[in-house]
């Protein structure tokens, strides 16, 4: 029941704050109070192996830095050996192990629990280009040195908490970042609605973050830049939620061409 408490406290935010300075210096109390009933802040160090050979070792001190990933190619796997974890020193350490692989050719969406679909618009244009939901459709075409409008949908029937937005961007697309100050003010990205925690954008993909969805129907914009003319994978947009990943959402995947002008 007190770790129900703290969730509906902490869902009461709004933009990482409460209502007011009193509100917020009560939350505060009362967060205090509850850290006070959690045992002794973890303090050990984790290795992870695999045949014989160390694969990563994490120093876990205390909750700045509360979790550690370790990536091994399908290649440098061997059947006959499974992955070895040891720990040393005082607390509890959780891990998992996941085999993943990508399937041949474009697959279509998942939904299981959430659904998550990307739609293509030139910027500053209402027509929709592309779309990818849960069917695969035939494979996208654009120009090179042109800015599209990537806008991504979920939907959920029921509140959910801590999800993670990923859209993976293919070789052919480079994303543009409105906040520095030499990019063109020109071209701008549709409205969300969105409660994202947070959004960053990377060289390979964007990614989003929501503390609290209740149902309903959320999107996110974005834009990017086709770059280098050629024929890429399209991976499909992600959404799950970060605790309970057997709850997610996928869009479809396709192919990319970028043609020369």
């Amino acid at each position: 029941m007190i770790n129900e408490l703290l969730q509906g406290l902490l869902s009461q935010r709004r933009n990482g704050t409460w209502q007011s300075t009193y509100d917020n210096a009560a939350a505060l109390t009362a967060l205090v109070e509850y850290s006070n009933l959690q045992p002794t802040p973890p303090n050990f160090t984790a290795t992870a192996e695999l045949a014989g050979k160390t694969l990563g070792t994490a120093r876990f001190e205390g909750y700045r830095q509360p979790s550690e990933a370790v990536k091994v190619a399908i290649a440098d796997l061997r059947a006959t050996k499974r992955p070895r974890t040891q720990k040393s020193g005082n607390g509890i350490l959780h891990y998992l192990v996941a085999y993943r692989y990508r399937l041949q050719g474009n697959q279509p969406g998942r939904l299981n629990g959430l659904r998550i679909t990307r739609t293509i618009r030139p910027a500053n244009q209402e027509k929709v280009l592309y779309t990818a939901g849960l069917y695969v459709n035939d494979s996208l075409k654009v120009p090179v040195g042109q800015v599209y409008d990537i806008g991504l949908e979920i939907i959920t029937d029921h509140p959910v908490d801590h999800v993670l937005i990923t859209d993976p961007l293919p070789a052919g697309f480079e994303a543009v970042d409105n906040s520095f100050q030499t990019s063109t003010p020109y071209f701008k990205a549709r409205g969300d609605r969105w409660t994202a925690g947070y959004q960053t954008t990377y060289k390979d993909r964007i990614l989003a973050y929501g503390d609290k969805l209740n149902p309903g129907v959320y999107t996110l914009h974005y834009l990017v830049r086709s770059v280098t003319p050629g024929t890429f994978n399209y991976p499909g947009a992600e959404a799950h939620l970060q605790y309970a990943p057997e709850e997610f959402g996928r869009s479809a995947s396709t192919t990319l061409v970028v043609e020369e002008k």
